[in-house]
């Protein structure tokens, strides 16, 4: 397997990883996919998303949780390959929170964290997630600090979580860690810098965390050893005007050996 790293210039932008290609979501609703055999994006109007909702691949589908702040509800979406198309899967109460953090796991999306959309956008530390199997949403113990703006990743039946925005707090550097066997939450080591929308990749079993939208260009990487955040790398940026400087996420895209195959 061969791993990569990709950044874009929108805060608001979603990247996941499908079918051994790299898809982005803009946060003017457009949809873009990167074909690593041909080195090439192609626009994909049918898959656009608005800047309310968030994708995630549970089970080799695309989902999506779309907040709903008319009529005060979460639609979760399910992307039909074949038909080009989403289609509502439920349409509830749950999960009606703004900027929360999206993470999907076995065949579960977890809901973490967010703002009350009806309390003046206060941050909370609620947490739910989304069975795609049974279709049904199912209460999780609440985070150890309230954040929106968070990014997280699965990894080993654990979730982690960094950064966002705390209650009356601003930018944050705290990072949790949620045991989906035990249902429990626990602090681990913060990160160097206060990141709002990065995001967090596990490569080869390794996290790392990138982006943001204070312009943050270093990436980071924890060691669990001695549970702490290091600097890495930095990302190239020379060439952008500093008044022209965006925020940006990114993720991580594992290749197949077909795939890689072809690129040979």
């Amino acid at each position: 397997m061969a791993d990569g790293l990709s950044g874009n210039r929108d805060e608001r932008t979603q990247m996941i990883k499908f079918h051994d290609q790299l898809y982005a979501f803009t946060g003017d609703s457009n949809a873009e996919r990167y074909d690593p055999v041909f080195d090439s994006w192609a626009s994909l109007k049918s898959l656009t998303l608005s800047y309310t909702k968030r994708a995630a691949v549970v089970r080799g589908q695309i989902y999506a949780i779309n907040v709903d702040i008319r009529a005060k509800k979460t639609t979760i979406e399910r992307f039909d390959v074949g038909l080009r198309s989403w289609e509502t899967v439920l349409l509830s109460d749950e999960g009606y929170r703004g900027n929360s953090c999206v993470v999907a796991a076995g065949n579960c999306l977890y809901v973490l964290g967010g703002q009350h959309l009806q309390k003046y956008g206060q941050e909370v530390a609620t947490s739910e997630r989304f069975d795609t199997v049974q279709n049904k949403w199912e209460e999780i113990a609440d985070m150890q600090q309230e954040r929106s703006f968070a990014f997280g990743v699965a990894t080993q039946e654990k979730i982690f979580v960094a950064g966002g925005r705390g209650r009356g707090i601003g930018a944050l550097k705290t990072c949790e860690v949620y045991s989906i066997s035990t249902n429990e939450w626990q602090f681990i080591g913060s990160l160097n810098v206060p990141r709002l929308w990065g995001g967090m990749v596990c490569v080869n079993g390794t996290l790392y965390v990138l982006g943001g939208s204070r312009n943050e260009y270093t990436v980071e990487s924890y060691d669990p050893t001695v549970n702490e955040w290091t600097q890495k790398t930095a990302i190239p940026v020379d060439e952008i005007p500093e008044k022209e400087k965006p925020s940006w996420r990114g993720c991580a895209l594992k290749l197949s050996k077909a795939v890689l195959d072809k690129l040979n």
